[in-house]
C-alpha cells in the first residue's frame, strides 16, 4: 500500500513538472494532455484521474508546494545589512535569482492571471499579499529612525516589490532587456527612495 501511495505521488510530480514545462513553453491552451503525459512518462487518462483534467493540473502546478513557499521567501531586507541601500541591493539581488529559478511557474501565473480574474485574486492573496507583508516587517527595521507619515511604509513595499518584479522578471526574462541596464535602473531607484527618506528625519 505504502508502495502505491509513493508511485502516485511520484507520478504525479512528474505530470506537475511536464506540465510546467510545456504550459510555460507553448502556452497553457495550445498544451494538450497527451504531451503533458508523454513527457512526464505516464498515462493520459492519469491526468484526469489524479488532477480531474488539465485545468485541475493547472491548478494543481500554480499550487506546487515546492514552488508556493520559494516565491514567498524575502531575503536581503533582513536586517543584516550595514544600512538600508546594502539591503535594498541585496533584495533585488535575490529577486533576480529567485525569478531564474521559478520562471516557468511565474510565466504560467502571469500568463493565465491575465484571462482569469479569479486566479489572479488567488496569486495576489497567496503570493503578493503575503510577500508584502513580510517586506513591510523588514523594512521597518530600516525605517524605524525616519518620521514616516501613515501609510509610507507599506508604499515603499510596495514600491520595492513591485519593481523587483517589474525589472527582474518582466524586463530581464521577458522583454531580455540587458542586466546592465535593469540594474542601472535599480541604483537610480534606490539612491531616489534614500534621498526622499532622507527628508523624513525627525
Amino acid at each position: 500500500m505504502d508502495f502505491c501511495r509513493r508511485d502516485r505521488k511520484a507520478t504525479e510530480c512528474s505530470l506537475r513538472s511536464a506540465a510546467a514545462k510545456l504550459f510555460a513553453r507553448k502556452g497553457y491552451e495550445n498544451t494538450r494532455t497527451l504531451e503533458i503525459a508523454k513527457e512526464a512518462g505516464a498515462n493520459e487518462a492519469l491526468i484526469s484521474r489524479y488532477f480531474g483534467g488539465k485545468e485541475g493540473l493547472l491548478m494543481a502546478v500554480l499550487n506546487d508546494e515546492e514552488s508556493s513557499p520559494a516565491l514567498l521567501e524575502v531575503k536581503g531586507l533582513d536586517g543584516n545589512h550595514p544600512n538600508l541601500r546594502e539591503a535594498i541591493r541585496s533584495y533585488f539581488e535575490y529577486g533576480r535569482l529567485r525569478v531564474l529559478e521559478h520562471e516557468e511557474f511565474m510565466k504560467i501565473a502571469m500568463s493565465r492571471a491575465l484571462l482569469q480574474p479569479e486566479l489572479a485574486d488567488e496569486i495576489r492573496e497567496k503570493v503578493i499579499d503575503r510577500q508584502m507583508k513580510t517586506v513591510m516587517e523588514s523594512l521597518q527595521v530600516y525605517l524605524s529612525k525616519y518620521k514616516l507619515k501613515d501609510g509610507d511604509l507599506e508604499a515603499y513595499a510596495m514600491l520595492l516589490t513591485a519593481m523587483s518584479h517589474t525589472f527582474n522578471f518582466l524586463v530581464r526574462r521577458i522583454h531580455r532587456v540587458e542586466d546592465v541596464k535593469v540594474d542601472r535602473v535599480f541604483d537610480l531607484l534606490t539612491d531616489s527612495l534614500i534621498s526622499n527618506l532622507e527628508g523624513h528625519r525627525p
